[in-house]
C-alpha cells in the first residue's frame, strides 16, 4: 500500500471517529440545550465558520507549494514555506477579527431572542473573535503537514479543534445553558490546537524567519482565487445557516444546521479520499505525466461515485428510522423528508470533489474558485426565495443547486485528456447521480420496511458486483486480507 493510500486510510479512520462523536453528542446537545438555544449555538458556530474566508485557503496553498518544493521525508527544507504562510495569514487573522468585532451587534440584533440571550450572544462572539487568531495560524502548519502526508497528525489535531468544542458545550449545558462559557471553551481549544501544530513542525521553525519575497509573491498570486473559493465554501456551509436563522428563526436554523451537518458528512468522507489529489496532482503535473494523472482522476471519480451511491441512497431510504433512533420519533416525523433532500444535495456536491482537488493541484484555482462562487450565489439566492415561500423544505431544495459544481470535473477531463469524453463522464458519474435520485423517488411512495430492505439488498448486491469487477480494488482487498492474515499468524 503506497504512501497516498496510507494517508487516505488515516483520513478515513479519524473521519469515522469524528462521525461517531457527532452522532453521540448531537442528540445530547439538542436535549440539553433545547431547540432555541441549540439554534443560537449553531448560528454562533456558523458565524465563526464563515469568518474562515479570511484564511485565503492558506492550508491548500501551503500544501501545494510544499509538495512541489519539499520532497517527502525532507521536511527541514520547508521553513521558507512556513514563514511565507505565517506572513500572509497573520494580518488576515487580525483584519477578520476586527471586521467581526464591528458587526457582532448587527448579527445579534437580527436574531429573534430574549434580551438576556442577545447579551450572551454578543459577548460570546467577542470571546470567539480571540479564538479566530490561533484558528487562522493553525492552517499554515496544517497545510505543510498534509504536503508531507502526515495525515495522522493533522486529523488528530482537527479532531481536537472540531469535536472538543462540542464536548465542552454539552458538558457546560449539563450545568447551565450559557453561550459565554461555551465561547471560552472554543477559544481555549483553538490555542491548544495551534500549540500542538507548532510542536509538530518545530524542526522547521527558526528564530530567523526565512522570508523570501518570491515565495510570498507566488503564494499571494495563488491566494486570491483560493480566497474566492474559501468565500464560496464559507457562504455555502456557514452563511446559509445564518440566513435561515434570519428568515425562519433560530429554532429552525438549529434543525437546518443538524441536517446540513449530516449531509456534510458525505462530502467529508469523500474528502478524506480526495484530499491527497492536491499533492499527487501537483507532483504529476510537474513531471508532465498527464496520462497517469488522467487515469487516476477517472478511477477516483468512479470510486467517489460508488461511495456516494451507496451512502446517500441508504441514508435517504432509512432517514425516518435513523432520525427516530438518533433523536426522536417526533423529530423524524417532522424533518425526515427535509434531511433526505439535504443528503441528496450533498451527494451531488461530493461528486465534484475529485475535480476540485485535481484542479487545485494543477494550479487551476481560478476556474475552480469562480465556479464555486457562482454556484454558491445561485444556491443562496434560491435559499432566500424558497425558504420565504416554502419554509425549511425550500431551504433544503436550494442546496441541490450545488450539482453545478460538477462543471469542475468537466474542466479536469478537458485539461487532462485535451477534450471532454462524454462516455467517460457518464461512466464515472452515473451511479453517484442516478441511485440517490432513485432512492429519493422511492421514499415519495412511502415504502414499508420490507420494500426498504429489498431496495437495500439490491443496492448492496449491485455495488458489490461492480466493486468485484474492478481489478485495482480487488487487488487492494487481497493485499489487505494477506496483511491481516500475516499479522494473525505471527501473533
Amino acid at each position: 500500500m503506497n504512501k497516498y493510500l496510507k494517508a487516505v486510510s488515516t483520513n478515513l479512520i479519524f473521519f469515522f471517529i469524528s462521525t461517531i462523536s457527532f452522532l453521540i453528542l448531537t442528540p445530547l446537545a439538542i436535549h440539553l440545550m433545547g431547540k432555541e438555544f441549540y439554534g443560537l449555538w449553531a448560528v454562533l458556530n456558523a458565524v465563526i465558520g464563515f469568518s474562515t474566508i479570511g484564511t485565503l485557503g492558506i492550508s491548500s496553498i501551503v500544501n501545494k507549494f510544499a509538495a512541489e518544493s519539499t520532497p517527502l521525508g525532507q521536511e527541514k527544507s520547508g521553513s521558507s514555506i512556513l514563514a511565507a504562510g505565517f506572513a500572509i495569514i497573520t494580518p488576515m487573522a487580525l483584519l477578520t477579527a476586527g471586521i467581526l468585532w464591528l458587526i457582532r451587534n448587527l448579527i445579534a440584533g437580527n436574531l429573534a431572542m430574549s434580551s438576556l440571550l442577545e447579551h450572551q450572544f454578543e459577548t460570546a462572539i467577542a470571546i470567539c473573535i480571540i479564538g479566530i487568531i490561533p484558528q487562522f495560524l493553525s492552517r499554515v502548519p496544517q497545510g505543510f503537514l498534509l504536503s508531507q502526508l502526515k495525515n495522522n497528525l493533522v486529523r488528530f489535531f482537527d479532531f481536537i479543534a472540531s469535536v472538543f468544542p462540542l464536548i465542552g458545550a454539552v458538558i457546560i449545558c449539563a450545568f447551565q445553558k450559557n453561550l459565554i462559557w461555551i465561547a471560552y471553551c472554543f477559544t481555549s481549544i483553538q490555542f491548544l490546537t495551534l500549540f500542538l501544530y507548532l510542536i509538530a513542525v518545530r524542526q522547521n521553525l527558526h528564530l530567523s524567519l526565512h522570508l523570501k519575497g518570491q515565495i510570498i509573491h507566488n503564494m499571494l498570486g495563488f491566494s486570491f482565487f483560493m480566497f474566492v473559493e474559501s468565500l464560496a465554501i464559507a457562504l455555502f456551509q456557514n452563511f446559509d445557516r445564518v440566513l435561515v436563522g434570519f428568515i425562519l428563526g433560530p429554532a429552525i436554523a438549529g434543525v437546518y444546521s443538524v441536517g446540513t451537518s449530516v449531509g456534510l458528512r458525505i462530502s467529508q468522507i469523500t474528502g478524506q479520499v480526495t484530499d491527497t489529489m492536491i499533492p499527487y496532482a501537483s507532483l504529476k503535473n510537474s513531471l508532465e505525466d498527464h496520462e497517469a494523472l488522467y487515469q487516476t482522476f477517472r478511477k477516483l471519480s468512479q470510486y467517489i461515485g460508488l461511495m456516494v451511491a451507496i451512502i446517500a441512497s441508504l441514508c435517504i431510504i432509512w432517514m425516518r428510522e435513523i432520525l427516530t433512533i438518533w433523536i426522536s420519533s417526533s423529530y423524524a416525523e417532522s424533518y425526515s423528508t427535509v434531511f433526505s433532500v439535504l443528503i441528496l444535495a450533498y451527494g451531488f456536491l461530493s461528486l465534484s470533489r475529485p475535480g476540485d482537488q485535481t484542479l487545485t493541484g494543477l494550479g487551476q484555482v481560478k476556474f475552480a474558485s469562480i465556479t464555486y462562487l457562482l454556484s454558491t450565489i445561485i444556491m443562496l439566492s434560491g435559499l432566500y426565495f424558497l425558504s420565504q415561500n416554502v419554509g425549511l423544505f425550500g431551504a433544503a431544495v436550494a442546496n441541490t443547486f450545488m450539482i453545478l459544481l460538477v462543471v469542475m470535473n468537466l474542466r479536469a477531463y478537458q485539461l487532462l485528456h485535451h477534450k471532454i469524453d462524454w462516455q467517460h463522464v457518464f461512466a464515472d458519474l452515473k451511479w453517484g447521480i442516478l441511485l440517490p435520485l432513485l432512492a429519493y423517488v422511492a421514499i415519495l411512495f412511502q415504502p414499508n420496511e420490507y420494500l426498504k430492505i429489498c431496495y437495500t439488498l439490491v443496492l448492496i448486491g449491485y455495488v458489490t458486483i461492480l466493486v468485484s469487477k474492478d481489478n485495482y480494488l480487488r487487488g487492494l482487498l487481497y493485499e489487505l486480507y494477506y496483511k491481516i492474515k500475516r499479522k494473525n499468524s505471527t501473533s
